[in-house]
C-alpha cells in the first residue's frame, strides 16, 4: 500500500506539472499531422537500395520544449533502420544543435537521448513531441522534454530517435536497438548538422533505457564505427516480464493490454489476442491508439488475470521466449562504453534485481559499470532526481576521464 501511494503521488506531480507549464491552446499555426498521416515519413520504393543509417529524406524544424521555443538548429532525419526480422523500415530522428558555438574540448559531442516512448501511436514519438508540444496531449515524450533541454545546455547536440519505427513497436529489443544506432549514424552523416567527428553517449530513462541498454548490447556486433563513449541509464526495465508483473494490479495495470500492441504487430505469428478473454479483447482494441498516459486512466489495477483466456497466459511457451527474448538481462552483448545506472530502490514499475542483472553482465564482460542507487524515491521522482548524476557522468566521459566502476559490489 504504501509503495502504491507514494507512485501515486510521483505520477500527480508529474501530471499537474505539465499542466501548469503547458499553455492553454490558442489560434496559430495549423496543427501538426502525426507522422503517420505526414507523406515527409513515407518509405521510398528503393528502401532496400540504402544503407542501414542513410538518410532518405531531411527538413528543417522549430523544436519546443513544451510550448517554449528551444533556441537551436533542429532537423528531422527519415532513415533506414529495419524491423526484428531484419526487413528494411524507415524511421525519424529529430538533431538538435545548440545555436552557440562549443566552447569544449576537441569537437561538440553527440548524445542520443531515447525519450519514454511509452505507446503504440506516433502520437507518443519524440518527432511529435517536439514540434506539435501540447497539441499532441500528456506523452512520455512530451514530458521529456525538458531532459532533451537539459543536455542542449551542455553545449551537447542532441539525437532524438523514434526508436519504435512507424508501427510503434514498444518493447521490442530489435526494433529499438537498431533505430537508436541507425538514428546515430543518420545524425553523424547528416552534413548541415557538422557533426561528423563528434564522439557519442546514449541516455535514456525507464522504457528510453530499455531502448538505450538493447542498442548498447548490439553496437559492438552492429555498428562498431560509432565511437561511444558513454552509456547512461535510469530506471533501467531489465526483464519486460518482471515489468508487466510490476504493473499488474497497480495504479497502472491499464498499460498492460496497451502494450501489447507492441509486441503484437513484431510477433504477428504467435497470435497473442488468443490468449485474452472478452474483457481483454475489449480493451486491447480500445487502446490500439494509446500512449501510457491514455491507458493508465482507462482500468486502473487492472490484473492480468481479468483478461487471460487461460491461467498464467504469460508462461506459456512462446509468449514466455517472446517477453525473454526481449530483456536487456537475457540479451546477448555487452556495450563498449561505461555504463552508468541511477534507480531508486523501491522502484515500483521497473524492479531493481532484473536492471542489477543486466549491469552483473555487463561488469563479467569486462564494462565499468557505476550504479547510483537511491533509497528514498520511486520511478516517477528519479526521472527528475537522477538528472544531475547522468549529467555528470556524461560530461567525465567526454571530457575523457577515467570512468569510475562499482562492479565489485555488483558482483558480491
Amino acid at each position: 500500500m504504501r509503495k502504491m501511494i507514494v507512485s501515486l503521488c510521483g505520477l500527480l506531480a508529474v501530471l499537474i506539472a505539465v499542466v501548469l507549464l503547458a499553455p492553454a491552446a490558442t489560434a496559430g499555426p495549423a496543427p501538426v499531422p502525426l507522422p503517420e498521416d505526414d507523406p515527409f515519413f513515407a518509405a521510398p520504393a528503393d528502401l532496400a537500395s540504402y544503407r542501414p543509417g542513410q538518410v532518405i529524406a531531411s527538413r528543417k524544424v522549430q523544436v519546443k520544449a513544451f510550448e517554449l521555443p528551444v533556441p537551436a538548429a533542429a532537423w528531422q532525419l527519415v532513415y533506414r533502420t529495419s524491423d526484428r526480422v531484419g526487413t528494411p523500415t524507415v524511421t525519424v530522428t529529430t538533431v538538435i544543435v545548440p545555436a552557440a558555438p562549443w566552447s569544449g574540448p576537441g569537437t561538440r559531442p553527440l548524445v542520443s537521448y531515447q525519450t519514454a516512448e511509452d505507446g503504440v501511436s506516433t502520437r507518443c514519438a519524440p518527432s511529435y513531441a517536439l514540434t506539435a508540444g501540447g497539441q499532441g496531449g500528456l506523452t512520455g515524450s512530451y514530458s521529456e522534454t525538458p531532459i532533451i533541454v537539459t543536455a542542449l545546455l551542455q553545449g551537447w547536440a542532441v539525437s532524438v530517435p523514434d526508436y519504435e519505427g512507424m508501427q510503434s513497436q514498444f518493447l521490442v529489443a530489435d526494433v529499438a536497438a537498431k533505430a537508436v544506432l541507425d538514428g546515430l549514424r543518420a545524425a553523424r552523416q547528416f552534413a548541415a548538422a557538422g557533426l561528423q567527428d563528434a564522439p557519442l553517449a546514449i541516455w535514456g530513462y525507464s522504457g528510453g533505457a530499455f531502448a538505450t541498454a538493447n542498442a548498447a548490447q548490439l553496437q559492438g556486433s552492429y555498428a562498431p564505427e560509432l565511437p561511444l563513449r558513454a552509456v547512461a541509464l535510469g530506471g533501467l526495465l531489465g526483464d519486460v516480464r518482471a515489468t508487466i508483473d510490476a504493473f499488474d494490479g497497480s495504479i497502472a495495470g491499464g498499460a498492460i493490454p496497451m502494450g501489447m500492441h507492441g509486441l503484437d504487430r513484431a510477433y504477428p505469428e504467435i497470435g497473442i489476442q488468443q490468449y485474452l478473454n472478452p474483457l481483454g479483447q475489449q480493451l486491447f482494441a480500445t487502446m490500439k491508439d494509446d500512449c501510457l498516459f491514455d491507458a493508465v486512466p482507462r482500468r486502473p489495477f487492472l490484473r492480468m488475470r481479468d483478461i487471460e483466456s487461460v491461467p498464467n497466459a504469460l508462461d506459456t511457451p512462446a509468449v514466455a521466449a517472446m517477453l525473454r527474448e526481449n530483456s536487456p538481462r537475457h540479451r546477448a552483448g555487452t556495450p563498449t562504453a561505461p555504463v552508468y545506472e541511477y534507480h531508486t530502490l523501491l522502484d515500483e514499475f521497473a524492479p531493481i534485481g532484473p536492471a542489477k542483472d543486466a549491469l552483473r553482465n555487463y561488469c563479467r564482460g569486462g564494462v565499468a559499470v557505476q550504479q547510483d542507487v537511491k533509497l528514498l524515491g520511486e520511478h516517477l521522482t528519479e526521472i527528475v532526481l537522477g538528472i544531475p548524476g547522468a549529467i555528470g557522468y556524461l560530461r567525465a566521459r567526454f571530457a575523457g576521464r577515467p570512468a569510475p566502476s562499482n562492479c565489485a559490489g555488483l558482483l558480491r
